[in-house]
């Protein structure tokens, strides 16, 4: 992270701290205004990683699950890579910037993530860093998204993952769950521009926790893994194949011989649905969901991200076996909080 950036928040009156990056609000009330009115948030809960070289394309063509030569100057994409038996490692968004490609991962999984990368490099002219330090990485929400950018930059394609950018600011479309009515942009600039932003758009949009973010990810059923379930899911089982994650016909990556397998020949038992936790307490990344019907000891799903509902409890994506997802299911044992299966703002194709 940026100290400067981090100093410059801390006397807009935010609070830091590791485990939730920057908080304004308390979670129910920063949440609430992220679903109902312009928000500005900070997003250094996530790594910004550059991969640079001659060889950069090539390389991460054998190594990322999705098609890199679809990413260019307009346009980014969901991707991933895989250990050798097609659980990711870690997912992101990959988008290029002057002439670089760059990708943005949870902080958890920066270091696996370089280290990991760095044992397929080999006699390859290619350097990968982490450079969250250069570049500061915001969001804004709600139905005057673009009219609060158009200051700084002119957004000129409003497709999901599409990319606009000019000398001082890179802004990517994300997807989000109420369609054009709430639209999100992911923002990337200097520590400089992003003062000038901060200070301008915070004027007219809310100020709001960086984990408002992480619940409207949520929302849309974008789920970004870390440390805590990283190698735990094929990319399907995080529905990486639904939200544009997965290419099956750009050719070999690490992995791909099992994901490939998944999708082609076999019958995928696992999906990632969105839930509500009726628990007073906050589910934990990695934490194991149960049915009723269970086997003694086993469980039927685990936790990706979750975050406070503004009503109560906590909205989560989760891991579930398909099969149980409509029977009783509970957080961490059968005794444990209810956790209910809600929808999801895509389909699975009738699977």
């Amino acid at each position: 992270m940026n100290n400067d950036w981090k100093n410059y928040l801390l006397g807009q009156g935010a609070q830091h701290t590791e485990e939730d990056g920057f908080r304004f609000d308390d979670d129910a009330s920063s949440n609430l205004k992220a679903d109902n009115t312009d928000i500005l948030c900070d997003l250094s809960q996530f790594s910004t990683v550059v991969i640079a070289g001659d060889d950069a394309a090539d390389f991460m063509q054998g190594q990322f699950t999705n098609d890199i030569e679809k990413v260019d100057d307009s346009t980014s994409q969901l991707d991933a890579f895989c250990n050798n038996k097609g659980r990711m490692i870690a997912n992101f968004r990959l988008f290029r910037y002057q002439q670089n490609y760059f990708f943005s991962l949870k902080n958890t999984l920066v270091e696996q993530s370089i280290q990991h990368l760095q044992n397929y490099i080999l006699r390859a002219q290619v350097a990968i860093q982490d450079v969250s330090e250069q570049l500061v990485h915001l969001g804004i929400s709600g139905k005057n998204a673009e009219k609060h950018l158009l200051p700084f930059i002119e957004i000129n394609n409003l497709e999901i993952d599409s990319v606009s950018q000019n000398e001082n600011y890179l802004v990517i479309r994300a997807a989000d769950s109420h369609g054009n009515e709430s639209p999100r942009y992911e923002i990337f600039c200097s520590f400089e521009h992003a003062t000038k932003l901060w200070q301008a758009v915070s004027t007219s949009a809310e100020a709001v926790n960086s984990a408002a973010w992480d619940y409207l990810n949520i929302q849309a059923g974008l789920p970004f893994i870390d440390s805590n379930t990283s190698e735990e899911f094929v990319p399907q089982m995080a529905n990486m194949d639904l939200i544009n994650g997965v290419s099956f016909t750009k050719g070999c990556f690490t992995g791909q011989e099992i994901v490939a397998r998944m999708h082609y020949l076999g019958k995928l038992k696992k999906r990632c649905f969105k839930v509500h936790i009726a628990s007073e307490d906050r589910p934990e990344t990695g934490d194991k969901l149960f049915a009723e019907n269970a086997k003694a000891g086993q469980n039927t799903g685990m936790i990706i991200q979750a975050e406070k509902n503004p009503e109560s409890g906590y909205d989560a994506l989760a891991v579930l076996q398909i099969a149980d997802t409509g029977s009783n299911l509970f957080l961490n044992d059968a005794d444990g909080p209810v956790v209910t299966v809600k929808e999801l703002p895509y389909s699975f194709n009738n699977e």
